[in-house]
């Protein structure tokens, strides 16, 4: 029988504001994990190699995450890839290498009255190893020449297949456009012919998005005004939502009749009784706006992927579309990783490698 350490990343308590590393989210380096005889119940025993920290795990721990050990339902999960140790699902042998999302609960499709409740399987925790259930989320094989591993979590991960199937199926957008996006959707635009004006809460992050993603124009919200930047650069067509609030309110006064907001996304770390409100919705009905919020597992069911597993691989590949991946090591980076995410101070797609293959 092979026991070993087994370091997990904790949710201990649940933060009215910032998730403080220590206080909200723990690192527990005293478990210990079988190799040889942890159930599996038809599932993998997978080695973490890389995994990562997303913004939204804060609004998880308000609506989904449990407090407690990583054994107990609710446990922080996320999306990793790793190298089978054990496994009892078809198509899945020892050495393999794998890659899976997060787990989320949703309605999936409503029509003619019927609403479809769809659940997807709980998901690798953030620890060493860990048991990935059969019906995981995106679970599938992966190539080990076919990408690095911090490809695999960042450009040719979640993030990327949001904006990716997200722009395709939502923003109806036309080559002459113009939109406005702080994300991974800027340059997917670009190669549709869109006019991109970009913002970023650092310089760098503006020369980033100037130099790297190709962008028309891009500025700096902290010191610039937003009001200003648009008046000059407007008006827009779509503005891709990653802020909410007072943002969203000044986007809506410069967009063009017809015009879209894709994935409203509102002050992750606001209390309710301190978030903005947001006062020209009036202009939504006589502008004729579309507002529309997705989950990008539900919205694929719905729409298909847009050939993303097909396309995105070669454009990577290409070098026609990257982004900046941000690397840390260690589950012991997690907690202060997903703080400095929340606070802006990150440059890139949040990768953490836990381990060598």
């Amino acid at each position: 029988m092979t026991t070993i350490k087994n370091s997990s990343v904790i949710f201990s308590s649940r933060p009215d504001e910032f998730p403080i590393p220590g206080e909200h989210l723990v690192v527990q380096n005293d478990a210990t994990i079988n190799l040889d005889s942890t159930p599996l119940h038809g599932g993998l025993l997978v080695k973490t190699i890389a995994l990562s920290v997303d913004p939204y795990y804060r609004i998880m721990m308000d609506t989904a995450y449990k407090l407690g050990e990583p054994s107990r339902p609710g446990r922080i999960t996320g999306h990793i890839v790793g190298r089978v140790i054990r496994s009892e699902l078809e198509g899945y042998s020892p050495g393999d290498y794998i890659y899976t999302e997060e787990a989320r609960e949703y309605f999936s499709f409503c029509r003619w009255s019927t609403c479809t409740l769809k659940r997807r399987g709980s998901n690798a925790a953030f620890q060493e190893y860990s048991v990935v259930p059969r019906d995981a989320d995106q679970l599938r094989r992966i190539e080990k020449d076919g990408a690095t591993w911090v490809q695999y979590i960042g450009v040719l991960g979640m993030v990327t297949r949001t904006a990716w199937i997200g722009f395709y199926a939502l923003a109806k957008a036309k080559k002459g456009e113009t939109i406005f996006v702080s994300t991974a959707a800027g340059g997917i635009a670009k190669q549709q012919g869109l006019k991109v004006i970009g913002s970023a809460g650092s310089d760098e992050k503006v020369k980033y998005l100037k130099e790297e993603l190709g962008i028309d124009v891009a500025f700096n919200y902290r010191t610039e005004d937003l009001e200003s930047s648009l008046k000059t650069e407007g008006p827009i067509d779509i503005y891709w939502d990653h802020i909410g609030g007072k943002t969203l309110e000044t986007v809506i006064d410069h967009l063009n009749p017809l015009g879209r907001v894709c994935g409203y996304i509102d002050q992750y770390n606001s209390k309710d009784n301190s978030r903005f409100g947001v006062k020209n919705l009036s202009l939504v009905n006589s502008r004729e706006l579309t507002i529309v919020g997705f989950k990008v597992d539900s919205l694929e069911d719905r729409e298909g992927d847009f050939g993303f597993f097909k396309e995105v691989p070669k454009l990577v590949k290409e070098g026609k579309l990257e982004i900046r991946e941000e690397v840390r090591h260690g589950l012991d980076s997690v907690p202060q990783f997903l703080l400095d995410i929340l606070q802006g101070k990150n440059v890139g797609k949040a990768v953490v490698i836990v381990a060598d293959e």
